[in-house]
């Protein structure tokens, strides 16, 4: 066995003067320092003779009284542990917790101090109370659940969070955050967030969240995982937002664009949906179907005799009526005005007989709409006239379905009215007229019969910020031709791409001309959905603006939703390389379509067009108003400028004043005129383009 060896006092003194722990022996009679050893040296700034010449009166901060107790105290008490602020030789005053053994040695009554620095320990709770405070003070709901628990249960809530959910502390504390989705378990975020937290990734999804009183609401989650310094996770970070009214206010706006808004039926753009759908079943089952169309006879007759409030009384209950006629899997529509389309699915696999017993249904349709009906206090009765298609009879589209019913329908008013008519070949007289057209039309592009005007858009108080570029058709024989006449056919026939280039490089040209006063102006082209899909869009229209040597901040495009439809992916990369190089991004008949809200996420656009379907009636029918609005504040969320269409009377600048568009376009402000007057007066100091 080892024998071991006394350690006498010169060791014990060793021990003591060397110790990193700051230690002072204190004489209890009068609080003068005995001992100190060289942390306390360090720690104080005092050099040893000094601190022995000091009293512990001097170091701790406590008033004299209160010292002499202390002293007291430790005379008729072995040990005591305490928490002082004392005063270091340069003034500072630091927290310290002080350890003190009193004990007699040599007659005397000595106490041991062992000092410990609390300065960072201090800081450190500071900081923790001022992150707690600011997480209880914070409007955003914040959670923390414990990470090293599998199920994640919650150790805190602020009260943001119990506010929007009406929990309290005591009921969410340890449970895990799932119970907010009640049973709602389906939703395809809730697979996201289990991916993410399987990853150990933070991810943010929306998920529909349910309050203690059964209330759903939209809740937008971040979770966020806190790893230690071993890189093990111990807790993740939650933040909850309320966004039930930013979902309330983008449903809506989606609803305005997909139902029409009087009688709640599809509008054309759902019902073209349901008829894409409902085509490729029949081409695939080899199963025909019927699509009619239903216009009203007489009924802008009955409407400026009666008024308007009877008129939508009548659209109304003609809704109802067209719905209890259809069995389930049918669809009835509002296409406009008092127009309405049925979709009658699945009739029957021999073409002959779904035409007899589409006939059947429809004629049963037009019986319950020509029975008399009561608006108000008077009685009215009103026919329809209709006129059907069967389908598939070809490779035909959604859209050409519907032009064949429209046309079966203009001939059934032809025949006399309240009568039903079938779409026959004999119809398509338009189809050579617009054969006709595609073929001056290709000459046209050629020989530059194409003519380019510009329509102002300008501030509220008149200043022109831009002008959109529109294109008419200078026939030999018809005159001055009207886009709407000749664009769908240049759509269809491909020429909308040589066109489209051309409106482009004579914007640029005259951005070019206009250059050196009005180096801010833009001008809006209109890109067509064609145009758009061309593999090597992006790079021909940069190629053109560097050949002109413009700005490219000084050009917007203006699309529709219908070119993200195929392909957004292709979409994305195409609008983001142009906007890498200045070109502005507009959505054009902005609520008109179904699908926007989504792809103001997706797509890199700066402004939103307003339809002057919208605008029209907007000061008066609750409505359009309704449509303008909702936009209005979905523009305000996302930070995007707004420009109002067909703005063409004081009473329109007025309400979109109102609500907050700063930007209009219409005849109020100044018509289309060709390019070369615009030019001319763009270069006339004292005026804008004229205003008619």
């Amino acid at each position: 066995m080892m024998q071991r060896v006394p350690i006498d006092d010169h060791a014990f003194r060793q021990f003591f003067d060397f110790s990193p722990t700051v230690a002072l022996v204190v004489d209890l009679a009068d609080g003068h320092i005995v001992a100190a050893n060289a942390a306390a040296t360090t720690f104080y700034g005092w050099s040893h003779e000094q601190l022995l010449s000091m009293t512990m009166s001097q170091i701790n901060t406590m008033p004299p009284e209160g010292m002499a107790k202390l002293l007291a105290h430790l005379n008729q008490n072995d040990s005591g542990i305490f928490y002082f602020q004392h005063r270091l030789a340069f003034g500072e005053i630091v927290n310290v917790e002080s350890s003190n053994t009193a004990m007699l040695v040599n007659g005397q009554r000595l106490c041991l101090v062992i000092v410990h620095d609390l300065t960072d320990q201090k800081q450190a709770e500071e900081s923790l109370s001022l992150a707690r405070r600011a997480m209880d003070a914070s409007a955003t709901g914040l959670t923390i659940a414990d990470g090293r628990d599998p199920d994640l249960p919650l150790i805190y809530a602020n009260p943001a969070f119990l506010q929007m959910t009406g929990y309290t502390r005591e009921e969410v504390h340890g449970r895990n955050c799932r119970f907010l989705q009640n049973d709602d378990r389906n939703q395809p975020e809730l697979a996201t967030l289990r991916a993410a937290l399987q990853a150990n990734k933070p991810c943010e999804v929306v998920l529909r969240n349910y309050r203690k009183d059964g209330r759903a609401f939209w809740n937008e989650i971040t979770i966020a995982p806190v790893f230690d310094a071993a890189g093990i996770i111990t807790h993740y970070i939650g933040t909850q937002k309320d966004i039930s009214d930013r979902k309330a206010a983008e449903a809506h706006v989606e609803r305005l664009a997909y139902f029409d808004s009087l009688t709640e039926l599809p509008n054309r753009r759902l019902f073209l949906d349901r008829l894409a759908n409902n085509l490729a079943l029949s081409n695939r089952n080899n199963a025909h179907g019927v699509v009619a169309v239903l216009d009203l006879d007489n009924f802008k007759n009955l409407n400026d005799a009666e008024g308007s409030e009877t008129g939508d009384l009548l659209l109304r209950e003609i809704a109802v009526r067209l719905q209890r006629c259809l069995r389930e899997g049918d669809t009835a529509s509002r296409l406009n005005g008092d127009e309405f389309a049925i979709l009658l699915a699945n009739l029957s696999v021999d073409a002959a007989a779904a035409a007899q017993l589409g006939r059947v249904i429809v004629e049963r349709i037009g019986t319950s709409i020509g029975a008399p009906l009561t608006l108000g206090s008077i009685k009215h009765q009103i026919t329809t006239s209709i006129g059907a298609v069967v389908f598939p009879t070809g490779k035909e589209s959604p859209a050409d379905i519907l032009q064949k019913a429209d046309t079966a329908v203009h001939r059934a008013k032809a025949a006399g009215k309240n009568t039903f008519c079938y779409f026959e070949p004999a119809m398509q007289e338009h189809v050579q007229r617009r054969l006709m057209m595609e073929r001056d039309l290709r000459i046209a592009v050629e020989s530059g019969e194409l003519r380019m005007f510009l329509q102002p858009q300008v501030l509220e108080n008149g200043t022109m910020v831009g002008a959109e570029a529109l294109i008419r058709w200078q026939h030999p024989i018809r005159g001055l031709v009207p886009p709407l006449d000749f664009i769908p056919v240049a759509e269809e026939a491909s020429l909308i791409v040589a066109i489209g280039e051309w409106i482009c490089r004579q914007a640029c040209r005259t951005v070019k001309r206009l250059e050196a006063t009005h180096d801010q102006l833009r001008i809006a082209i209109n890109v067509s959905p064609r145009q758009f899909r061309t593999a090597d869009f992006s790079a021909r229209m940069a190629k053109i603006m560097q050949e002109v040597d413009i700005k490219p901040h000084q050009i917007a495009m203006e699309v529709t939703e219908a070119v993200f439809f195929d392909n957004l992916s292709h979409a994305v990369a195409t609008m983001n390389h142009l906007k890498s190089l200045g070109v502005r991004w507009s959505l054009d008949d902005f609520g008109t379509g179904y699908s926007s809200l989504s792809y103001l996420q997706k797509l890199p656009i700066t402004e939103l067009k307003i339809d002057r379907s919208f605008v029209k009636d907007a000061p008066t029918n609750p409505n359009d108003a309704a449509v303008v609005e909702a936009i209005l504040a979905v523009a305000r969320q996302r930070k995007l400028d707004v420009v109002a269409e067909g703005v063409e009377t004081v009473k329109h600048v007025d309400f979109l004043k109102s609500r907050g568009c700063r930007i209009f376009q219409g005849y109020y402000f100044g018509r289309p005129v060709p390019v070369e007057e615009f030019v001319a007066a763009m270069e006339t100091p004292r005026i804008h383009p004229p205003a008619n």
